[in-house]
């Protein structure tokens, strides 16, 4: 495995002690992630700071009624980076501000893959889940890996943007978590929980029931989609919106989704709206699981490799290209892939597209707490 470039942050303590010690060493790292999001929405939509902070500060007592601790860790990071605590949750919810100027996660990245394998299928009978995360690639340097010790939970490691409490990862309760966008028509912008803040509340939870309810009781006024496994072999794909959860459980022992909904689809009121902007969702989940089906009963993490590093109708494909016909913010690509084993514990990392860069494998003590 190749050697890894991003830089690991190291947390411990109490909410707040973590995140000052988060902002204060990611601190340049932070402050320029900040400033290409902040960029970006004034370059792309020409919001202006102060109307960004307006939206930001609507959030943060949602964001506390959720989860007090996560409010006090945010609050520590703007301690420890130096900056207010609106521009932090704004990048923290950046995409619920994405949409509130009427784009919806497909139109401005986010078209990720995701795949799961339980022990009945995989060549150690662990329980494997990973995905591709495309975004923008102006981001693709500023990005980290957190690994927290929490005194009142499970440790925590993720995948992340400086910054940002959370992407995909797992803790040491054994669970894992990835996400992927969805877009519906009854989304809007309002007294939503940010879709980055519940990946954080599902990463804290104790055991695998506390993550589903770290999912189910969150009030969302957007879609969204969370890919949860367990190590002894659960899995379920909840895919969020306003009006309701839909449930995806795998078939066979493997699981993969991608950007549409896959159970909310017999209801007269409601409307699938990415798939229409965004069509090869509708062939990437399918891929996914065709490409990992010949080696059921020894999936392992090159089984998942190769369906990350696919290239069928590329560049719109499940390893993602920037599309040279595309424009501005349209030119997205898989910025990182990860694969994780929740029994080992061990997360393995591929920094840009997985077809031209090796995984390379962490296994972080802090997971081995019972």
């Amino acid at each position: 495995m190749a050697a890894g470039k991003l830089p690991v942050i190291s947390t411990k303590g109490k909410p707040f002690e973590r995140g000052k010690q988060y902002g204060t060493q990611a601190q340049k790292l932070v402050r320029r992630n900040v400033e290409v999001y902040f960029d970006m929405w004034r370059s792309l939509w020409n919001a202006g700071r102060p109307e960004i902070l307006k939206k930001s500060k609507e959030i943060v007592p949602v964001i506390g009624e959720y989860d007090a601790e996560i409010l006090e860790e945010l609050e520590g990071i703007a301690e420890g980076v130096g900056l207010s605590l609106g521009e932090i949750v704004a990048i923290n919810s950046r995409y619920e501000i994405n949409f509130s100027f009427g784009l919806s996660c497909g139109q401005v990245g986010e078209g990720c893959t995701s795949v799961i394998a339980l022990p009945s299928v995989t060549r150690e009978g662990h329980t494997l889940i990973g995905q591709n995360w495309d975004w923008l690639t102006r981001f693709q340097e500023l990005n980290i890996i957190l690994q927290e010790e929490r005194d009142n939970g499970p440790n925590v490691v993720t995948q992340t943007e400086a910054g940002i409490l959370a992407h995909r990862g797992m803790n040491s309760a054994g669970v894992g978590v990835c996400f992927n966008g969805l877009a519906s028509t009854h989304d809007s912008f309002g007294r939503t929980v940010p879709f980055l803040i519940i990946l954080r509340g599902v990463l804290n939870a104790e055991n695998y029931a506390q993550s589903l309810l770290a999912v189910m009781r969150a009030q969302c006024t957007l879609s969204a989609n969370y890919a949860l496994a367990a190590r002894g072999g659960q899995a379920i794909d909840l895919e969020v919106s306003p009006v309701d959860v839909g449930c995806v459980y795998p078939e066979g022992g493997i699981l993969t989704h991608s950007n549409h909904f896959l159970a909310l689809t017999n209801r007269a009121d409601f409307n699938d709206t990415l798939k229409r902007v965004y069509p090869d969702t509708l062939h990437r989940f399918q891929r996914a699981r065709q490409l990992v089906e010949p080696d059921r009963g020894h999936i392992d993490v090159g089984s998942f490799r190769r369906v990350f590093s696919d290239h069928f109708s590329y560049p719109q494909s499940i390893c993602r290209h920037p599309d040279p016909r595309a424009d501005g913010i349209k030119q997205w690509a898989t910025l990182f892939s990860m694969i994780m084993d929740l029994d080992e514990p061990a997360l393995y990392i591929a920094e840009g597209v997985p077809c031209q860069n090796e995984y390379y494998k962490i296994s972080p003590s802090i997971l081995s707490k019972g």
